[in-house]
């Protein structure tokens, strides 16, 4: 069953700073192309939406958000949790769109797990979760944007896990 968080409006506020100041730093390195790293999204409007998910997911299970500004990306690692009793890493995916599946390019599977929602303003909904191993089990499939995902259909996700069974492992 979906989850829905709504973000507040200071954490928004933050968030579209944040994804200023990220896509700075990203075109401050000579080696990127904002155009030829869209994604077919503006590269700034992808950050917001990617740190509106990573606030919904923290404020959704009370932890720490990571607000560093980084030379490239977070290595597809957004937080570091223990998930029923298990250490875990999490990537959290948003789609600008409501989603039909979980995509993860199959050169970044870094995390060991995906949280896939969707933002609508200041909301997000979370529909649900998969694994590392559940991600690669998936159906690759090519982007129009020259590389290949691994997806997972929505219906194929497991449930959001509950707040109590998140717990932060490396609080800041």
């Amino acid at each position: 069953m979906p989850v829905t968080v709504e973000v507040p409006p200071r954490y928004a506020r933050r968030a579209r700073q944040l994804a200023e100041e990220r896509n700075q730093s990203f075109e401050d390195n000579e080696a990127w192309d904002n155009n030829a790293d869209s994604w077919g999204v503006e590269p700034v409007e992808r950050n917001y939406r990617g740190l509106m998910g990573e606030f919904a997911f923290a404020e959704y299970a009370d932890l720490s958000i990571d607000t560093s500004i980084n030379r490239w990306t977070d290595g597809g690692q957004d937080f570091e949790i223990e998930l029923r009793g298990q250490p875990a890493t999490v990537d959290v995916k948003v789609a600008n769109k409501e989603p039909k599946a979980l995509m993860v390019k199959e050169y970044a599977v870094n995390a060991d797990y995906y949280v896939l929602g969707h933002l609508e303003e200041n909301e997000v909904m979370f529909y649900g979760g998969a694994w590392a191993e559940q991600v690669t089990d998936g159906v690759k499939k090519e982007s129009p944007f020259g590389h290949t995902n691994y997806t997972i259909g929505v219906d194929y996700l497991e449930e959001i896990p509950t707040p109590d069974e998140i717990e932060e492992m490396n609080p800041t």
